[in-house]
């Protein structure tokens, strides 16, 4: 098993990295994140790069790469950045992916370009005021009339839904199924129109990309919207699992490791007792496994993108992926604000909004407990 990158994967890697060294500065970042602020610069900049068609086809605008690159792009956009990683994710991953995946040739056609050109932006709106980890008990209703649906319900903790142009939406389209997974069809909805609210929430942390609510009041939908099967969606909803939960535990691997980078620097230069903080085994042996765990995050996560080149089966090991990677970055957030002390939870110091961007990986995505469920499941029990 070969555990290297071929000369183009480096050379991606290497630009992905300068890039957001360059535009991802301190004082980006926290004005950003400060004042709850969509990164368009940032996004716009991405899209002039051509990142945003790494894995989409060549006839649509996009580079025609595989999973292996999107993992590198998104690695080293969640060192540079959360939010960096997070505006591309919802965007590339959640949104288009979908719609390639699923999606009619039409809608490809339509949006695809538009996406990888970076003119639209998407969002994918699942969980609901009642509906978290039970993903398939949606109620936001799609009543058919003739030639569109009718929506009314609610979506909540939509990501970066008050910046999308079209919202990959979930909705329940027959109301008492025999059984909950049946009856769900999916919708590319025009963000603006009529009898759509979204209404931003304040959240603890990753606030420059943060969630909302959405309240859907009569919004009609013309059938030719419609993703996939009608009332079949759910089998459509597993189909893009691997690729978003390897693109999450990428992410989270990425900021594990600038973490990492950043508390080892303040150690080099923090003194106590005459020397280096850095010097104390207490502290090298934190940071030893923090590396440990970055190490093994980005490890769990390349292997699931080499199982998707090879078109392998690989849900229990995105399960684990993600799962890894999630507790790992925030156990790595929770003891880099330790090793710097009091000055791990001042704003003026980046240690501070790691920790709490760290928080909700267990959360979204799938939350911890229902991918240890997912595992085991996998593993016959």
């Amino acid at each position: 098993m070969e555990f290297g990158f071929t000369e183009e994967q480096q050379m991606l890697r290497e630009s992905v990295r300068k890039f957001m060294k360059k535009e991802c500065t301190r004082e980006y970042i926290r004005d950003c994140s400060d004042n709850d602020r969509f990164p368009h610069e940032l996004y716009d900049k991405m899209a002039a790069q051509g990142w945003m068609g790494i894995p989409f086809p060549e006839k649509y605008g996009g580079a025609g790469l595989g999973p292996m690159e999107l993992a590198i792009f998104l690695e080293e956009a969640g060192y540079g950045w959360y939010g960096a990683g997070t505006s591309y994710f919802t965007s590339v991953v959640l949104g288009a992916y979908n719609i390639m995946t699923y999606g009619t040739e039409a809608q490809k056609d339509e949006f695809l370009p538009k996406v990888v050109a970076g003119k639209t932006k998407l969002a994918f709106a699942l969980s609901e005021p009642n509906v978290g980890s039970d993903a398939a008990a949606v109620e936001l209703f799609a009543e058919e009339r003739g030639d569109h649906f009718v929506l009314n319900g609610q979506k909540m903790f939509t990501t970066n839904a008050h910046v999308a142009d079209q919202i990959v939406t979930v909705t329940r389209s027959i109301r008492n199924p025999e059984k909950k997974h049946h009856g769900i069809t999916i919708f590319l909805v025009d963000a603006k129109s009529p009898g759509i609210e979204i209404r931003p929430l304040k959240q603890m942390g990753r606030s420059a990309t943060h969630t909302n609510e959405v309240f859907f009041r009569d919004v009609k939908v013309p059938r030719e919207r419609m993703m996939g099967k009608l009332h079949e969606g759910w089998s459509n909803l597993n189909g893009g699992l691997g690729i978003e939960r390897l693109s999450v535990a990428m992410m989270y691997a990425g900021t594990s490791q600038a973490m990492i980078d950043y508390v080892s620097a303040y150690a080099k230069e923090r003194r106590q007792f005459g020397q280096p903080i850095s010097k104390f085994q207490a502290v090298q042996h934190k940071l030893a496994d923090m590396q440990i765990k970055t190490d093994v995050a980005r490890l769990l996560g390349y292997r699931v993108a080499w199982m998707l080149e090879q078109n392998m089966p690989c849900f229990k090991e995105m399960s684990m992926a993600k799962l890894y990677a999630s507790e790992a970055m925030f156990d790595i957030a929770n003891n880099g604000v330790q090793v710097m002390g009091g000055y791990g939870v001042l704003k003026e110091y980046d240690m501070e909004l790691f920790f709490r961007d760290s928080r909700i990986g267990m959360i979204g995505a799938g939350a911890s407990e229902i991918q240890r469920t997912i595992i085991a499941k996998q593993m016959g029990l």
